[in-house]
């Protein structure tokens, strides 16, 4: 029968390769079209892969941890003797076949799957994906293949450990990387009577991580930043929020989602602080759509989302959608296509409790605004000092792009808005 090569396929976005997260197949294996054989991590987002072919898994042309690149063989498939759909009640009575994961045997509904990787499948499967992977005989190499993540594999191999016979140290006998430090004996020596201290460990930096490390390097380097703040008094802010929760019991309003359509409406009245710098052509561009990047922190790093045409969207749209692609950024779901693109980006750093900061601008992106934590704070109305609740905003911006009174203006502005709500009224 015919062998077939699966390459990993055009990822878009101007991303050139993958990492294998998590083979969710083994050679010898049966499978059908559209079904889930891995889990890959782009600099992006982390997508599974369907098959676009029926067979039998004939090799795996990369092992976990380690990067293809698009267009290169991730596996190949000896294709013939398509298998017949497997169901839950055949994959549940199935005698001396494996299946892995329960949770997976399940099919998915429209929306609630993860990223599956563009060209790839039918196309009649993004509503209901089969995800049973079943095994023929009574053991598999996957079935009994240690616990360890794509980094400690990679370690292990490149220090000549076999995984296979150690015992992991880790949660549910996870393998970890001292685990395999101790294997190889490159744990630190310690003399006799010295106090004991802990190894030196070292972490890949791969995927998201790695993209998050790279963009912030470019950012420090080509924007010259500059940065002002100002405190903002937010109680009537917040109670316009009372006011519009209470309403619409439905929506999760935040004071973000309300400093964010301030953003929008400055931006609208300051449009040189959406845009960015080309420098090899050195123009600025100007964009005509306001697209706020939302900076929200996930297991896998700080993301991105985009939250596209912000200033066409109402309070209450505002905060859904902001709900929407942080829910799906921190369940490891969001398209890369939601990650990109962004004119201008706002950091709540005063979510973690902090008061200010100075945020580094995504580039190529001409500001970022940081929006500190709100803090009842002594504040000076009519003579008298009274209790305020108080935010403090600030804006870090491109200076190839913008002046100072530029970026002050837009900035003053804002905090206007944050401090009269009221005026939203008039843009």
């Amino acid at each position: 029968m015919p062998v077939e090569q699966v390459r990993l396929p055009d990822l878009g976005e101007g991303l050139t390769e993958a990492t294998v997260v998590r083979w969710l197949v083994a050679v010898g294996e049966v499978i059908a079209e559209d079904q889930l054989v891995a889990e890959v991590e782009t600099a992006k987002a982390t997508v599974e892969l369907p098959a676009p072919y029926a067979g039998t898994v004939a090799e795996l042309h990369a092992g976990e941890g380690e990067e293809v690149a698009v267009g290169a063989p991730i596996l190949s498939v000896e294709v013939g003797g398509h298998p017949a759909p497997v169901t839950d009640t055949e994959v549940g009575a199935t005698a001396g076949s494996s299946v892995d994961r329960a949770d997976d045997q399940a099919t998915e509904a429209e929306g609630a799957s993860g990223n599956v990787l563009v060209g790839y499948g039918t196309g009649g499967g993004r509503g209901r994906r089969r995800r049973a992977r079943v095994r023929h005989g009574s053991t598999s190499p996957r079935d009994t293949r240690p616990r360890a993540k794509p980094p400690v594999r990679k370690l292990a191999k490149d220090l000549g450990v076999d995984l296979d016979v150690i015992e992991g140290s880790g949660p549910d006998g996870r393998i970890t990387r001292d685990d395999v430090h101790a294997a190889a004996g490159a744990s630190p020596t310690i003399e006799a009577g010295a106090a004991q201290a802990p190894p030196v460990r070292r972490e890949a930096v791969t995927g998201v991580r790695a993209r998050i490390a790279d963009h912030l390097s470019i950012a420090w380097r080509e924007i010259p930043a500059a940065s002002c703040w100002v405190e903002s008094d937010a109680t009537a802010l917040l109670a316009v929020r009372r006011e519009l929760a209470s309403a619409h019991p439905d929506v999760r309003l935040t004071p973000l989602a309300l400093i964010l359509r301030c953003c929008a409406v400055a931006l609208g009245e300051v449009p040189r602080l959406n845009s960015s710098f080309d420098a090899a052509a050195r123009e600025i561009v100007h964009h005509g759509r306001i697209d706020l990047g939302v900076a929200t922190q996930t297991d896998r790093g700080l993301l991105v989302p985009v939250v596209r045409d912000a200033a066409a969207l109402s309070v209450l749209e505002l905060a859904a959608e902001v709900e929407r692609l942080a829910s799906l950024a921190r369940a490891n779901r969001l398209p890369p296509a939601d990650l990109v693109g962004s004119t201008f980006t706002v950091s709540n750093f005063g979510a973690f409790g902090i008061d200010g900061g100075g945020p580094i601008i995504n580039h190529p992106e001409a500001g970022i605004l940081g929006v500190g934590r709100i803090a009842s704070r002594p504040w000076v109305v009519d003579d008298a000092v009274v209790p305020r609740d108080v935010v403090g905003l600030s804006l870090s911006f491109d200076h190839r792009v913008c002046d100072g009174a530029e970026a002050a203006g837009f900035l003053r502005l804002l905090a206007d808005l944050v401090e009269r709500p009221t005026l939203l009224l008039a843009h």
